[in-house]
């Protein structure tokens, strides 16, 4: 069961971040054109498995443009909208944010798959007190945001899942 409980119905705005680094990738030239690894693909099964037992559906998901990363998005078979964007690809964690922070609309739980380093800095970032997990591949991390624009200090860590 949950580690927690969201309140049903809760007319928040965004509330719940699962930032996520993509999943295992091979080498490959150029960098963003590496394609995920069948490892990979098992590694982002297993985190859409976490995040359906936390009782998280994403209502939207935020990915990187590079293969690896669209590839981890579906390789999660997620039913929800995926907008693919290079402003995630190589970019730091405050990118990040105005990245999170340009999704339209009323979102409860927004799925980000992008990179290190620019994942844990922006988690870093939101909540600066949380010890961080190691964004190892097809990790998760989530956060709980506060109303209004994700901005430095106003996330909390919930919880994280490495497959």
């Amino acid at each position: 069961s949950p580690m927690y409980a969201f309140p049903a119905g809760q007319d928040r705005g965004m509330t719940v971040l699962a930032l996520m680094r993509h999943g295992e990738s091979g080498m490959s030239i150029p960098d963003e054109a590496r394609p995920i690894s069948a490892n990979g693909r098992d590694q982002a099964r297993r985190s859409a498995a976490w995040l359906a037992e936390q009782g998280l559906a994403p209502g939207h998901a935020l990915v990187s443009s590079a293969r690896r990363t669209v590839e981890t998005f579906h390789a999660m078979e997620l039913r929800c909208p995926m907008t693919a964007t290079e402003e995630l690809y190589e970019c730091p964690g405050r990118r990040v944010l105005d990245e999170i922070n340009g999704v339209p609309g009323d979102v409860d739980v927004l799925l980000v798959v992008a990179h290190f380093p620019g994942l844990p800095e922006a988690a870093a970032q939101l909540d600066p007190g949380a010890e961080l997990p190691g964004f190892a591949p097809g990790a998760v991390v989530l956060l709980e945001l506060d109303d209004g624009p994700a901005a430095p200090g106003s996330g909390r860590m919930l919880a994280w899942f490495t497959p």
